[in-house]
């Protein structure tokens, strides 16, 4: 839902809005006052923010008995609205990590070609992945955990291995992943990897390096699905 331009929204005129809809502001007049106790700011500081989202026409207030009663109005309500609607489909029971972009080793290519491999990506995935992945690096040591928590709770499907011309390849791992939250993709964690938790391999139809347009150095999101 549309609200119009808002480059003259101060991030203090939102954090009023939040704040008085989350004190009943949205049915019923809520006290300025209430409103400082919540923020934790001084009484002052309110009145010029409200004096602002009035102005923007965020917010009505009135006076009584010398205290200021405020209740939001319908344009505060499509602007909460908008927000919603701008993240409703992100799934909140994902984890998100940023990965940049790095070149690998150019195995990838060499392994996503395999007929042992394709065939089986196609009966798992259902479709023959492009023959490369885009190789992600997680940027925080603590997002590590996130990944082999997630690698535990979401069940991965398994692409199995083979034997090819006297040489064995092993499983590997496919879990479903976002990029940017909106791309579906996977990450394969092969059984005989090289890389350690630090790093995701990233796997789709199309090369991912262009369908993002990102290079080396770039940051990406990754939002840690589960199998729909």
């Amino acid at each position: 839902m549309a609200v119009g331009k808002l480059e003259n929204l101060d991030p203090y005129v939102t954090h009023l809005i939040v704040a008085t809809i989350l004190l009943g502001g949205s049915k019923e007049p809520v006290k300025a006052v209430e409103i400082s106790e919540y923020l934790n700011v001084s009484r002052a500081t309110v009145s010029r923010w409200i004096a602002r989202a009035e102005e923007l026409g965020f917010l009505k207030s009135t006076i009584s008995k010398k205290v200021q009663y405020v209740i939001v109005t319908q344009k505060a309500i499509q602007l909460i609205q908008s927000v919603y609607e701008s993240i409703e489909s992100r799934r909140w029971t994902e984890e998100v990590v940023l990965g940049e972009v790095f070149s690998g080793m150019g195995e990838g290519a060499y392994y996503m070609s395999r007929p042992g491999y394709t065939i089986e990506f196609k009966k798992v995935i259902g479709y023959v992945p492009y023959p490369g992945t885009l190789n992600l690096r997680i940027k925080e040591a603590k997002d590590y955990a996130l990944v082999r928590e997630w690698r535990v709770r979401v069940r991965p499907k398994i692409i199995h291995g083979f034997v090819e011309g006297g040489r064995t390849f092993g499983n590997v791992e496919v879990l479903p992943v976002r990029l940017n939250g909106a791309i579906r993709a996977y990450a394969i964690f092969p059984e005989r990897r090289h890389y350690g938790d630090e790093v995701l391999e990233i796997i789709h139809r199309e090369s991912l390096r262009v369908k993002l347009g990102v290079r080396d150095g770039d940051i990406v999101a990754v939002y840690l699905s589960d199998w729909d």
